[in-house]
């Protein structure tokens, strides 16, 4: 949608094919993470012993980054959109982030490692309710380029470094800290796995796409 809008609004010899064939690549590539995830294949002992490392979240952030970094025309397309979408629009996206929630109550429940969601769910989901007061302001236009700058840059924070290394020593292994059940499997089972193998690094990545075109124009 954001890159319909963006063709129509951008000068024609602006070429806006490559970001339609970027995002369908995410799209294709979300849907297989997700088939994986659902046949328990990030749960299982081929893929668990092949940790300590992040690389099964890097996979995603290659994914992503690797098409931006080769083809100067993404990139072109990537600006183009962040220049003629609203504001309100990117922060009402990570408005989802409070699909943390469900974490939380998981976590009540005991079916979510507490360590976890203390120091990653918690913050992640202030950081989704925080996106409602910054969509608002953002409507009024009482939001400075660099306030929201920051505001991209904090949504980062919230998950990097910190999930990743939680969530490495919450897996059995060499470097496993945490041996209490439930351990970190939980945030690989599916549907749970949807959210650390391609939902949460897309809302970062997003955060990073918005503050790096902000940071690029200042």
């Amino acid at each position: 949608m954001l890159a319909w809008r963006c063709a129509r609004k951008t000068p024609r010899h602006v070429n806006i094919v490559p970001i339609y064939a970027y995002l369908l690549w995410l799209t294709a590539f979300g849907a297989l993470t997700s088939v994986l995830g659902a046949r328990g294949v990030y749960v299982s002992e081929q893929i668990l012993k092949t940790f300590p490392g992040f690389w099964l979240l890097s996979v995603t952030i290659i994914a992503a980054v690797l098409p931006v970094v080769m083809f100067p025309s993404v990139r072109v397309g990537l600006r183009q959109i962040v220049d003629v979408t609203p504001w309100h629009w990117f922060a009402y996206f990570h408005g989802l982030r409070i699909a943390a929630l469900g974490t939380a109550y998981k976590t009540m429940i005991g079916e979510f490692p507490a360590y976890f969601e203390y120091f990653v769910g918690i913050p992640d989901l202030f950081f989704g309710i925080s996106a409602f007061w910054i969509a608002r302001r953002a409507k009024r236009s009482e939001l400075t380029e660099r306030s929201f700058l920051l505001w991209n840059l904090l949504g980062v924070l919230v998950i990097v470094p910190l999930a990743p290394i939680l969530l490495q020593l919450g897996l059995p292994g060499p470097l496993q800290v945490f041996t209490s059940v439930p351990d970190t499997r939980a945030t690989l089972t599916y549907p749970m796995s949807i959210a650390p193998v391609f939902g949460v690094p897309i809302f970062v990545l997003v955060n990073l796409w918005v503050a790096w075109r902000l940071a690029e124009r200042r």
